[in-house]
């Protein structure tokens, strides 16, 4: 800070810094120009800042009452990006993939599927159409698998355009099932004499829909 000449009764309560600290404010030439370091508060976006004295709070030699002033514009971005991952299907069946969406709370540089970890899937090359803000691909779910458990996620090794590092996150839970039942048949008597029955019973690998006595071949 340089005032037109040298000033008193001037410290660090006379200037305001938004978004951030000052070190205590020092003079090397007898009181004319005043200098510190700013350190910017953490998790702070805010693009408009600026400096100022107060007026009024300090006088020149002679006594001279000060002026305000203020610096010009400074930005501060010490917020690190965040994300969400969306699926257009959350329960994935035979022939069926996913639109998987990443949409981050700003732009990012750094990230590509290598950030991303899938469950019992593939994920295609990640595009992003509009600067590095969202991000889309395709998931398709592993053959033969069923799995009602499944999370992707995104690591923190990404980050903003400003360096701030990213945070981890994960979506929703997906189910996929991909794995076709299998039955088994018991008999409760498999010698038959006259006049004797046996209860069948047919056990599948899970809950099966559409199943009737047209499907049973005797």
């Amino acid at each position: 800070i340089t005032f037109s000449e040298a000033v008193k009764d001037f410290s660090n309560a006379d200037v305001t810094a938004p978004n951030g600290t000052l070190s205590t404010l020092a003079s090397t030439d007898g009181g004319t120009t005043w200098t510190a370091t700013f350190t910017p508060n953490a998790n702070v976006e805010v693009a408009a800042n600026s400096i100022s004295v107060n007026p009024g709070a300090y006088s020149d030699l002679a006594g001279n009452t000060g002026s305000a002033a203020a610096s010009g514009n400074y930005a501060v971005d010490t917020q690190g990006p965040t994300a969400s991952i969306t699926l257009s299907d959350n329960a994935l069946t035979a022939g069926e993939s996913a639109q998987v969406t990443i949409v981050f709370s700003e732009k990012v540089t750094g990230f590509g599927n290598t950030d991303v970890a899938v469950e019992n899937g593939t994920l295609s090359t990640l595009a992003t159409t509009d600067g590095g803000k969202t991000w889309v691909g395709s998931f398709t779910p592993t053959a033969g698998t069923a799995d009602a458990s499944n999370v992707m996620s995104v690591a923190n090794s990404y980050t903003d355009v400003a360096g701030n590092q990213g945070a981890s996150t994960s979506s929703a839970n997906y189910a996929i099932d991909l794995k076709a039942p299998t039955a088994s048949i018991a008999l409760s008597d498999n010698a038959l004499k006259a006049g004797e029955s046996a209860t069948v019973t047919i056990t599948f690998s899970e809950k099966v829909k559409d199943f009737s006595n047209a499907d049973i071949t005797e």
